[in-house]
């Protein structure tokens, strides 16, 4: 495994101590994230392992600077959610960030991809074990589609999570 991603890990796996996901430890989902962003290389899997360390940690910006360069600090900055306490504002702002993204700026693709990913490993858990938060992302997925889905990139993500989604609505 590539250094950079290993440090990202332990990082993430540091800053998440204690925090859960559902019934198992936060970096269980981490890694699934992580998982679904290999395809798309290294920076997409350190970013995947990142990418709730703003929203769920104390961790600054900077500190993300200083360890892994503009690249995966722009790109999980893209994907972090507002400290706003309503879940529908808190989405509707972080659609409104994400559908103004340019994938000819590297950051702004990884984030995109990683999110597509994340969306996918949270419906994968929620499909099994939390029917209240599948029930929430299905009826969010149109808006969420809308702001993050751009054509070719990342299509297989795209087509499972249309599906699982899609299952749903049969349900």
């Amino acid at each position: 495994m590539n250094n950079r991603y290993l440090k990202a890990r332990t990082l993430a796996r540091a800053k998440h101590t204690g925090q859960m996901y559902g019934d198992v430890p936060y970096y269980i989902h981490l890694d699934a994230v992580s998982r679904l962003a290999s395809p798309f290389g290294t920076d997409a899997m350190i970013v995947a392992q990142l990418h709730d360390v703003l929203e769920d940690t104390e961790t600054t910006i900077d500190e993300l600077v200083a360890d892994f360069g503009f690249l995966v600090a722009d790109a999980v900055s893209y994907m972090t959610d507002d400290k706003l306490e309503n879940r529908q504002a808190r989405k509707d702002h972080i659609n409104l960030r994400l559908a103004t993204l340019d994938t000819v700026e590297e950051a702004a693709r990884i984030a995109l991809i990683v999110k597509a990913c994340d969306r996918l490993a949270n419906v994968r858990a929620s499909l099994y074990s939390n029917h209240h938060y599948y029930q929430l992302y299905q009826e969010e997925h149109h808006v969420f589609k809308q702001s993050v889905y751009r054509k070719g990139l990342c299509e297989a993500i795209w087509w499972e999570l249309d599906n699982l989604l899609r299952y749903s609505e049969a349900s």
